[in-house]
């Protein structure tokens, strides 16, 4: 692949960040059946945030599944099964370990989103790198234990505008909620613990798919 290729397909790719963003976490539901009711239910921005890693059968299943509906997969910490996937979410804590340029080299044309809390964050995200960024928290969440103090609606604000990329609002977001995050400028609002606890995922899937887009 050449160069302008390359750049072609990272386009792509990036094209197709807006909208909702569901986070996959295996230990929660079984990802196979939960990742068909979200796509069922239209989202098309997947992320698989494995605490305990994945087998790369069921992550590659999985990668299948969105693609065959038109989405992409992005994987949560895990480089190297990134490369299986349409790219990877590295947390701040994270680039103390990576070289983002390393990253990319290792990565191709795949998407790096980088989680950001602060505008001066969002604004050392070089775009040449980095394709997203997530906001947050949001509110307060009870999904990931060292999120940290929510920033509210006028932190987040102040990270969305801090640089031209996409963003993805992120922390205690819900169907409730989707107008507040929506506010925030993010082009993407990521959903946890309001898909992973319904009852009826597809259907919660579609009703916020519409809110956002409505």
């Amino acid at each position: 692949m050449t160069l302008g290729e390359s750049r072609c397909a990272r386009s792509g790719r990036a094209a197709l960040l807006h909208g909702i963003y569901a986070l996959v976490e295996p230990e929660r539901r079984e990802p196979i059946a939960y990742v068909r009711a979200l796509l069922a239910g239209g989202i098309r921005l997947v992320q698989v945030r494995a605490k305990r890693g994945i087998a790369h059968d069921r992550l590659a299943a999985i990668v299948d599944l969105v693609h065959a509906a038109g989405g992409v997969t992005i994987v949560n910490d895990d480089v190297a099964a990134a490369a299986l996937a349409d790219g990877v979410h590295l947390g701040q804590e994270d680039l103390a370990l990576h070289d983002l340029a390393a990253v990319r080299h290792c990565l191709g044309d795949r998407i790096i989103g980088i989680s950001c809390g602060t505008p001066a964050e969002a604004r050392a995200c070089d775009p040449a790198l980095v394709d997203y960024i997530g906001v947050g928290p949001l509110f307060a969440t009870g999904s990931k234990s060292d999120a940290g103090l929510p920033i509210g609606i006028n932190g987040a604000r102040a990270v969305v505008t801090a640089t031209p990329l996409p963003a993805a609002a992120i922390g205690g977001v819900d169907r409730a909620r989707l107008t507040r995050a929506r506010e925030t400028g993010a082009t993407m609002a990521a959903i946890v613990s309001a898909l992973a606890g319904a009852a009826d995922v597809a259907a919660t899937a579609r009703a916020m798919v519409a809110a956002w887009t409505a």
